[in-house]
């Protein structure tokens, strides 16, 4: 299935009366409401697997498009759900902030967890695809629990899920950034057209689609002048992260003209970690590459990412990953 042919698709779904929507006030159903600003709200979670036709038990994502002419009550899901507008408009509504988004053809707009929503009934011709994560923690957007991952990557998607949770919701127009929606697009052809390898596919389109929304983000923050400080904590990663082997908290302080105390002091407030764990963190994931993909001894290894002593490699190493750089090049 191509783009094009994606969107017959849809469309085609969307006159038979496909069961997706249905299926989800169904399950609105099934637990009993509560009262929330005179509204009735209802939990609903998509199912893990086995549930619709089209989905398979290792899905990270459960996929729904919203039916046409269909009234949806108020409801909520215990993870965070994307809205992806394929064709034509939609209204989201928005219960605690007693907000309607109009949403247009491309729109992407991520919801936080237990917060009450639901699209307002959508016309033959408008394809509102509803997506969500199946886990609730950082690792599982990105998929890969047990992969080392950066500082500044932890940072970002501590970045993305603040706004989520304080504003309720992030919406991106779709005029803002193309490469998000071919992603999506790419994601869906492999979800209702399942071939060789599309679990494998898709599980990448998940991690990309959070990458550049992540991405997105930031570059979104830095363009604001009250988020200035977002961009200061990128540019002191960065630099741990380029200068790993010799940095230090006064080297990297002088770099920036800051005091050393004010760097330590910014660096744990808005990541929530010390500079020596920001160090060793960038020093131990490089470590772990040189691991899998080279054949250098571990005593250089240390060395060249920065420790001067083997055996405190060792000791920082197995604190962090749970057994010694050996095993860990032979075993994973």
């Amino acid at each position: 299935m191509n783009p094009a042919q994606l969107t017959t698709f849809l469309l085609h779904r969307n006159s038979h009366a496909y069961s997706d929507g249905q299926q989800l006030v169904d399950d609105t159903q099934k637990s009993t409401p509560i009262l929330i600003q005179g509204e009735s709200v209802y939990m609903v979670d998509l199912p893990l697997g086995g549930h619709r036709a089209d989905m398979e038990l290792e899905d990270r994502m459960a996929i729904v498009q919203q039916s046409p002419e269909l009234t949806i009550p108020f409801y909520l899901h215990s993870h965070i759900k994307l809205i992806y507008v394929h064709h034509g408009h939609c209204t989201l509504s928005l219960l605690h902030q007693a907000l309607q988004l109009k949403l247009a053809a491309g729109d992407v707009v991520l919801i936080d967890k237990e917060l009450p929503h639901r699209v307002e009934n959508t016309g033959s011709e408008d394809m509102v695809i509803h997506m969500m994560w199946k886990q609730d923690n950082c690792s599982s957007y990105l998929g890969h629990e047990s992969a080392p991952s950066s500082n500044t990557l932890q940072f970002l998607t501590h970045s993305l899920l603040h706004t989520i949770q304080t504003q309720g919701y992030f919406h991106m127009k779709s005029s803002t950034d193309a490469a998000i929606e071919d992603t999506i697009v790419r994601l869906l052809c492999e979800y209702f057209d399942r071939d060789f390898c599309s679990a494998s596919l898709m599980n990448s389109y998940c991690d990309i689609i959070w990458t550049q929304l992540i991405r997105y983000h930031s570059h979104a923050l830095q363009l604001n002048s009250h988020e200035s400080q977002h961009a200061t904590i990128l540019e002191l990663l960065r630099y741990i992260h380029e200068h790993h082997q010799e940095c230090t908290l006064v080297t990297l302080a002088h770099q920036f003209d800051y005091h050393p105390n004010y760097v330590s002091a910014l660096l744990k407030k808005e990541t929530g970690y010390s500079f020596m764990d920001l160090l060793q963190t960038e020093r131990l994931n490089k470590a772990t590459s040189y691991l899998l993909h080279s054949d250098m001894p571990i005593p250089a290894i240390a060395e060249q990412v920065g420790y001067s002593s083997v055996s405190f490699f060792h000791k920082k190493f197995k604190e962090r990953f749970g057994t010694t750089p050996s095993h860990y090049r032979h075993h994973t």
